[in-house]
């Protein structure tokens, strides 16, 4: 059953509890067409979203208690809509940005207010809206290591870590000051200082071998950090201050439509011309990350400048021609 349809049947309950009735767990089953573990559980995560749903034994019945919890005055049925679609998807545990349940509760725990009328509407249009995340890295062993991490950005205290490092090509240990969290290509990051190289680092959640918190040391975060002065012009993430170049593609009229509507960089700048191809110019702060960009277009995407990045573009369309000439499937 998809996460819409679970959302759907739980403000269905809570319609069904809020109108008085006295219902049994029979009773919610029928009218949700689901099984009794079923609405057994749902209840079970209706009260740990903080609804007060009691039990009468006798009566073998479940009610509404008044909750403490009250929804803002000025928050429109549109808002929490728009609440509800980005936590059903991005937050979903299975297909969406992992460790974000408590955002996909909140948003129920607002729908759970609305009137009846509203909270039908909303249900309803949960199901026309949907949002979808590209493959991402799989983090399900991560957990303890991001609320560590959590914790650590709370109470200041750093972090000792254990870390696989791709780059350097052996295994770190290093004091780490957690200064931010951040979610892109797919994955967690954690930025932070790495005593080991006296500089500020990317970390990603799955190479972590250990971690560690140390409550007796404490770490400030610098008041001039902040991640978009640390990517910089990096095309993503990996940037290198000391390669600054003007990049200029020209794209294909195949594609150049689909380039041009989407904002790929803060620095982009197209040029459109006649026949339907376009130049796409950005600063940015190293080459590697927007030359497999580049591959991706194959034939529709040429480098203009630097030539630098011409010039890896063309090794590795030699190595991609060498590889299936001289490695034949067996």
């Amino acid at each position: 059953m998809s996460q819409t349809n679970r959302i759907r049947r739980l403000l269905r309950i809570v319609a069904i509890l809020h109108s008085g009735r006295a219902v049994n767990a029979p009773d919610l089953a029928r009218e949700c067409e689901v099984s009794r573990r079923t609405i057994f559980r749902d209840i079970e995560n209706l009260r740990d979203s903080g609804l007060r749903i009691s039990y009468d034994d006798k009566k073998q019945t479940y009610r509404f208690e008044n909750s403490r919890f009250l929804i803002p005055a000025d928050l429109t049925a549109e808002e929490i809509l728009a609440l509800l679609v980005l936590c059903q998807d991005l937050a979903n545990s299975d297909s969406g940005i992992p460790y974000l349940g408590p955002a996909r509760m909140a948003a129920f725990k607002l729908a759970s207010r609305l009137p009846k009328e509203v909270r039908q509407t909303v249900g309803e249009l949960m199901e026309l809206h949907h949002l979808h995340l590209p493959a991402k890295a799989a983090l399900d062993q991560s957990e303890k290591l991001y609320e560590q991490i959590q914790t650590s950005l709370k109470t200041r205290h750093p972090l000792l870590i254990e870390y696989n490092s791709f780059t350097d090509q052996k295994v770190l240990r290093t004091r780490l000051n957690p200064y931010a969290l951040y979610f892109g290509n797919r994955s967690w990051y954690v930025i932070g200082y790495a005593s080991q190289f006296r500089q500020v680092r990317t970390f990603h959640l799955k190479r972590f071998l250990n971690a560690e918190l140390l409550p007796r040391q404490t770490y400030n975060i610098p008041e001039r950090f902040s991640l978009e002065k640390y990517f910089g012009n990096a095309w993503h993430m990996i940037r290198d201050k000391s390669q600054k170049h003007h990049v200029i593609i020209r794209f294909g009229k195949t594609v150049a439509g689909n380039v041009a509507e989407v904002l790929w960089h803060k620095t982009q700048k197209i040029d459109y011309f006649d026949d339907g191809t376009i130049d796409f110019h950005v600063e940015v702060e190293g080459l590697k990350e927007i030359c497999w960009w580049i591959l991706g277009y194959g034939n529709q995407a040429y480098v203009v400048q630097p030539p630098e990045l011409r010039n890896m573009i063309v090794n590795h369309a030699q190595q991609m021609i060498e590889q299936y000439e001289n490695n034949p499937p067996t």
